[in-house]
């Protein structure tokens, strides 16, 4: 009878480290399943950090930007450059190019690998 005890008492300590052991492997899954996810949201809110220090240096050009469009030689330089405006009493001076050369040169930027000289 004793031996029949100890057989018992031999298969619950078993038993016993069996479902120790299930439990500590689901333990450690979950617990790596949750460190994932720790590390993913850091990386998302290293990721939305950046694009917030970017757009916040676009904020800021774009305010230096809107303060210098209060400043009438900035405007008139604007005017000059983008749009061609010319002050009263002023020549403009416009600068064609050869058409042959325009030609060729619309020809190299469409086809890189071609290179005709039409001279």
């Amino acid at each position: 009878m004793a031996t029949r005890e100890k057989e018992k008492k031999d298969r619950s300590a078993k038993d016993f480290r069996l479902v120790l052991i299930i439990l500590a492997i689901i333990f450690l899954a979950i617990l790596g399943r949750q460190e994932y996810k720790i590390h993913q949201i850091q990386k998302e809110a290293e990721a939305t950090q950046k694009r917030v220090e970017e757009l916040q240096k676009i904020q800021a050009d774009l305010e230096a930007e809107r303060k210098r469009l209060y400043d009438p030689k900035y405007i008139e330089k604007l005017a000059r450059e983008d749009h061609n405006y010319v002050k009263k009493d002023e020549v403009p001076i416009f600068i064609v190019k050869d058409k042959q050369e325009a030609e060729s040169k619309e020809v190299r930027e469409k086809d890189p690998g071609k290179q005709t000289d039409k001279r």
